[in-house]
């Protein structure tokens, strides 16, 4: 009986702590849960540049399957925001509140170059990076109607006329400007820049007989080659998208110039890692999307992905070898 006796007690003290413990359980899952409450309502991505380009169509096909990914099925707002060679939007980013519901698709130029300009109020510090999406080589195109057909008829062209031949870009600084004053470094040709807010309307500059050429990222020319109204002339990257594999690299020419031009999402520097890793898992998960490498291959381009702390190494190895580029051609 005493036996009998003391097992009741001895039972509902153990019920009682397995009770306590199933509490401590579901609170410890709540407070889990209050985590992946991020987001509660949209998130603004500002792309600084015009509607059209490269970085904009990329931004436009995973803001579209966002909320197929994303936690309580928030969707993404595009905000584009031009101007200042992409500096206006990615300081817009900067100084938003660091809460995860303000982030920018950026590129190397506002991020790895301008930064070395005492002009930019920010630095690449001042961002966290979520996750590279795209990475793509420039090409130089001249109209389909241009004497220049081939990368020897441009050099001889452009080294008999010195500043005569006019090529646009999305912007002074950023990537394409930097390649063409390298190239200029190394063969000692001189042509004319002329910046634009993207490589949409550099193009359609182009195509209005107001330049001579433009140097664009890939997937913002391809559909207007293979529709005939320009000629590709020479790429500055390290690959060839197969549209243009019979089109020669710069390296092929003997000429080391070869960057290509990432994108990918950044926020600021002090949104919290937690945050960030939501961001990343549902942006990776959009790129992996069938329907989005599909939208990505009707701009001329795919997903190349790399983790926030790969895509870390790449900003940090790009601002320290723009700056040698910008110093030795006198621009920093």
């Amino acid at each position: 009986m005493k036996k009998k006796a003391l097992f009741f007690p001895i039972a509902a003290a153990v019920l009682a702590m397995g009770l306590a413990g199933c509490g401590s359980q579901a609170t410890g899952e709540k407070k889990a849960g209050a985590k992946s409450n991020y987001p509660t309502k949209a998130i603004t991505m500002v792309v600084p540049f015009a509607p059209g380009g490269t970085t904009d169509s990329a931004a436009r096909a995973l803001a579209g399957l966002a909320n197929k990914y994303l936690p309580n099925e928030q969707t993404v707002a595009i905000v584009n925001k031009d101007g200042g060679a992409g500096t206006i939007g990615m300081n817009d980013v900067v100084q938003a509140k660091p809460d995860g519901y303000t982030i920018g698709m950026a590129t190397s130029g506002p991020i790895t170059i301008k930064t070395h300009s005492k002009e930019v109020a920010y630095k690449p510090e001042d961002f966290k990076p979520i996750i590279q999406v795209v990475a793509t080589p420039n090409v130089l195109v001249v109209k389909s109607d241009s004497p220049i057909k081939t990368y020897e008829d441009w050099l001889e062209y452009v080294k008999k006329n010195p500043n005569k031949f006019t090529y646009g870009t999305s912007g002074a600084g950023l990537t394409q400007h930097i390649t063409m004053e390298n190239l200029m470094t190394k063969t000692g040709v001189k042509v004319k820049h002329v910046p634009f807010k993207g490589g949409a309307p550099a193009l359609t500059a182009l195509l209005g007989g107001n330049l001579e050429g433009a140097l664009v990222q890939t997937p913002e020319a391809i559909p207007h080659i293979e529709e005939g109204s320009l000629r590709p002339i020479w790429i500055s990257g390290t690959f060839k998208p197969e549209e243009l594999k019979d089109v020669p690299l710069l390296t092929e020419k003997g000429v080391d110039v070869e960057p290509d031009v990432w994108t990918g999402l950044m926020a600021p520097s002090k949104v919290p890692d937690d945050v960030v890793k939501v961001l990343h898992d549902s942006f990776q998960k959009a790129l992996e999307d069938p329907a989005v490498i599909e939208q990505f291959k009707k701009i001329g381009t795919e997903p190349v992905y790399k983790s926030s702390e790969e895509f870390q190494k790449t900003i940090d190895n790009d601002y320290k070898e723009n700056g040698k580029v910008l110093e030795a051609i006198g621009l920093k």
